[in-house]
């Protein structure tokens, strides 16, 4: 062999070996825009309402991100940058954020995986480390308000800045997951100091198993207000227990929740105001079944809540609906929903029942 072939084989085997050392980056995303009519009456007074628009991320989220892994010895180092999008318009969302749904590292071993930065909750249905979706519900927290399962809980399924989280492995079926939210929203609330008690602050954990054909989680939050901002509001917590079974052709959900002292629930028609701790529960039933390609979803919701300083205020909420899914390919795939929400107000300044209607007809694409 000659020099030259030595030489330029040894090159080769550097260049080869430097390219394989490289970490993985993954460019994803997903693009949701939907048709959406809603029918309104609010039932104090005014004039009913019907609209037709255009939304983004009604069924799931439309976003961009960047991911990617690297192996160092036993471990690895990875990182998740996600941007949410309206795709009808181009805007950011969450605040404007560059990276509003998830910015993260983490390290992972045989030991479980060690999160830091902004991550959604692990008490929901959104990113790296949620652990409801899909074991207590046939749906998530998008499409129609009729079938949304954050309207029969109390829970926000916030994103938290200045996080730490810690997910244990899956061993015999069963994994863990615990959070804490050094100070919940950083744009917001610049100038307070971390970890204080004029920061809000935020701290969940839940534990799931999941079987061969039924799964069970028991999650719970606990939110720790900002003095500054609600001042005299005790800390807020919520208890979800929830589970599926697969009977075959249908897939069964059902969930319970029971909350007190929440700010952060879902209020539809805005009804409820910002500084009004909720103390109450709520249920919800969903299934799944598959038919045509596809597959059917359909799901009844109740919650019962009331004012924790004042009892003659109390809002009952009912939520029915359904939708059905039809994939084009494994990236593409076309969904119809439709729902009926209300909200049963009893309060000193008077009685109504505020409702509406929805129906959406919309297209997600995966990349």
């Amino acid at each position: 062999m000659s020099l030259k072939t030595l030489l330029a084989a040894s090159l080769l085997s550097l260049f080869s070996a430097s390219v394989l050392a490289v970490p993985t980056v993954t460019l994803y995303g997903k693009i949701d825009t939907s048709i959406l009519y809603t029918h309104r009456d609010m039932d104090n007074g005014t004039d009913s309402t019907d609209t037709v628009s255009m939304e983004s991320g009604y069924n799931l989220g439309s976003r961009w991100g960047l991911r990617g892994t690297e192996k160092i010895g036993n471990v690895n180092v990875g990182f998740v940058l996600e941007s949410g999008i309206g795709s009808d318009d181009g805007t950011a969302w969450q605040s404007g954020r560059l990276f509003g749904r998830e910015a993260q590292i983490h390290v992972s071993g045989s030991y479980g995986t060690l999160y830091a930065g902004r991550l959604a909750t692990i008490a929901g249905d959104l990113g790296s480390i949620q652990m409801l979706y899909p074991v207590d519900s046939a749906f998530g927290n998008g499409l129609v308000e009729g079938v949304r399962q954050g309207g029969s809980t109390g829970l926000s399924y916030g994103r938290y800045d200045n996080t730490l989280a810690y997910m244990s492995p899956t061993l015999n079926g069963f994994r863990a997951g615990v959070m804490y939210s050094f100070k919940a929203d950083q744009k917001a609330d610049a100038t307070t100091r971390e970890n204080s008690g004029n920061a809000k602050r935020y701290a969940a954990g839940a534990l799931q198993y999941t079987g061969a054909n039924f799964g069970l989680v028991l999650a719970g939050d606990y939110t720790m207000y900002s003095n500054a901002v609600n001042p005299g509001v005790d800390d807020g917590y919520n208890i979800l227990l929830g589970g599926n079974y697969n009977f075959g052709p249908v897939q069964l959900f059902a969930k319970a929740t029971y909350f007190d002292n929440v700010l952060d629930e879902l209020d539809t028609f805005s009804v409820i105001p910002s500084s009004m701790p909720l103390e109450g529960w709520g249920a919800e039933l969903s299934a799944k079944i598959p038919a045509f390609g596809g597959s059917f979803k359909a799901a009844v919701g109740y919650r019962s809540a009331k004012d924790v300083n004042d009892s003659s205020n109390k809002f009952k909420r009912f939520n029915v609906g359904g939708a059905y899914e039809y994939p084009f390919s494994k990236r593409t795939f076309v969904y119809v929903s439709a729902g009926y929400a209300q909200e049963k107000v009893k309060s000193s300044s008077g009685d109504y029942t505020p409702n509406e209607f929805q129906a959406v007809l919309g297209v997600n694409h995966s990349f």
